[in-house]
């Protein structure tokens, strides 16, 4: 934390505007100063700064942006949506499909950003059994910590570019932290702190999102190699899920005309030596690093999607480098 800020002017700052994320921008440091600075002033002085998001009551129009838990979101939008999925967030890791979504939202400054599932990763919480001892080279994040690196990589996006709308659906991962507790502690239900939106602000959480009556976003409906044709083929309208690490984009047309079936594949790198899936065995898996990108023209018709796509360690999107 900066020296400049003085204690005094700290609790001052604190008191007018409970945000981190606001005050970070403010003095020109990370969030994660502004909380750690919090605890030391807390305890120095034996008082309390809670957030804006511990009062559950009485928002104003400052906080009307804050996420709220729903089942579908519906709205109608024209030009670009960028979609992305599956970036399971570990502390000190920024791929390259990370920088490069952050660097098209700055070009592009898309009407709507969605990450489409699986932001958490849960990985020390998860439901399969350890690998062995796992690999040291590697272990497995606290849950602490990767909270911390989803906050800090959504609020990275989110500030990209303000004046987007940012929705979140929630993956079978993002779940993982409430799942956990609800299951081996179910007596701390309501507690702050036990579900992601209470850490990660600013994010319109649920767990689909309808575009303009026929466009479907969520995390995953359908499995295996014909996914994305299943997902269009089934549910009758454009599916934009993520899931399966896939990164393809599959046209339909029938007498109701053309949509398609999108797999928003992954921000993770690919290859055997990302820790996040040292479960796979070093399997071949035909993953995509990357992420989507919609466009809706004037009539809120779904243009042919397109993808950013990470190839030799290089993300390409237009047939140019991003």
């Amino acid at each position: 934390m900066a020296t400049k800020i003085s204690d005094p002017d700290f609790i001052s700052g604190w008191r007018g505007d409970p945000c981190p994320e606001r005050l970070a921008e403010r003095w020109g440091v990370t969030v994660r100063q502004i909380y750690s600075r919090r605890n030391i002033i807390e305890s120095r002085y034996g008082i309390s700064l809670p957030s804006a998001f511990n009062d559950r009551s009485g928002r104003g129009a400052a906080d009307e942006n804050l996420p709220k838990r729903g089942i579908r979101r519906e709205t109608d939008v024209t030009g670009t949506v960028i979609v992305f999925s599956d970036a399971h967030f570990w502390p000190g890791i920024k791929t390259t499909a990370f920088k490069a979504l952050v660097t098209l939202i700055k070009e592009l400054k898309p009407k709507m950003v969605v990450c489409n599932g699986d932001a958490f990763d849960g990985a020390r919480i998860s439901r399969h059994d350890p690998i062995g001892w796992e690999n040291r080279a590697y272990p497995l994040p606290r849950v602490p910590d990767e909270v911390e690196a989803v906050r800090e990589a959504m609020d990275e996006i989110r500030v990209a570019y303000r004046g987007a709308r940012h929705v979140w659906n929630l993956g079978n991962h993002d779940i993982r932290l409430a799942r956990y507790l609800a299951m081996n502690a179910s007596e701390v239900e309501g507690l702050l702190g036990t579900s992601l939106d209470d850490h990660v602000r600013h994010w319109d959480i649920g767990w689909s999102l309808m575009l303009n009556g026929h466009t479907m976003v969520k995390h995953r409906y359908n499995n295996g190699i014909h996914a994305t044709y299943n997902n269009t083929l089934r549910a009758g309208t454009t599916m934009v899920t993520g899931h399966l690490h896939r990164l393809q984009v599959t046209r339909w047309a029938d007498y109701n005309g053309v949509r398609w079936g999108v797999d928003t594949g992954t921000l993770l790198e690919i290859g055997p030596d990302v820790p996040q899936t040292f479960y796979a065995e070093d399997n071949p898996a035909p993953h995509g690093s990357g992420f989507a990108v919609l466009t809706f023209d004037k009539s809120k018709m779904l243009l042919p999607p397109e993808l950013a796509e990470v190839i030799n360690g290089r993300c390409y999107f237009r047939g140019g480098r991003v």
